[in-house]
């Protein structure tokens, strides 16, 4: 995080990495400067740390999150329930919205780990 700061001089919320990426969250008022003119500072970041950076948007609501985290792909509904064991987020989707989510699942696994940091939210459903 403190690597984020030094390039482009946004705070992110939250960072984790994975195998072959960095995954930041940053608010979303600072995303364009996260990235930078061109994506300047994705590759600045990618080359410092020797891995693949990847930018979401932190939402205050969940949904909103969500939305903005599925971009490519148009959501019907997201429906956020609170059961007595866990809270899930429900996706809503057209079957070829739904092939295109689920065509990339190694980003809807970073979308669920970015839920449950930050939203408390152990299952992302994609209905």
């Amino acid at each position: 995080m403190n690597t984020l700061d030094d390039v482009a001089h946004v705070g992110a919320k939250d960072c984790f990495v994975t195998e072959r990426s960095i995954i930041y969250l940053v608010p979303e008022d600072q995303m364009s400067q996260a990235i930078g003119k061109k994506g300047a500072n994705v590759e600045k970041l990618s080359k410092k740390l020797g891995k693949k950076v990847e930018f979401f948007e932190y939402m205050k609501e969940p949904e909103k999150f969500l939305e903005k985290a599925f971009f490519k792909a148009k959501i019907d509904k997201i429906e956020i329930k609170n059961t007595k064991e866990k809270k899930i987020a429900v996706v809503n989707a057209d079957n070829t919205n739904k092939r295109l989510i689920l065509q990339n699942l190694g980003r809807l696994k970073k979308i669920k780990e970015l839920c449950q940091r930050n939203y408390n939210i152990e299952e992302v459903r994609i209905r």
